[in-house]
C-alpha cells in the first residue's frame, strides 16, 4: 500500500484490503464484480 501511495496518483491509492476464500465466478468463468462489491 505504501509503494502505490508513493508512486501512484491519489485517485489510485489502495484504501482497504479484504481477504476472501474464493472469487465468485459465473458459469462462463468471468469474475462477478457485483458480488465482490456487495461483500466489501
Amino acid at each position: 500500500m505504501m509503494y502505490v501511495a508513493e508512486r501512484g496518483a491519489p485517485c489510485k491509492r489502495i484504501r482497504h484490503v479484504t481477504f476472501i476464500d474464493g472469487v465468485p465466478r459465473a458459469a462462463s468463468g468471468k469474475v462477478l464484480r457485483r458480488q465482490l462489491r456487495e461483500r466489501a
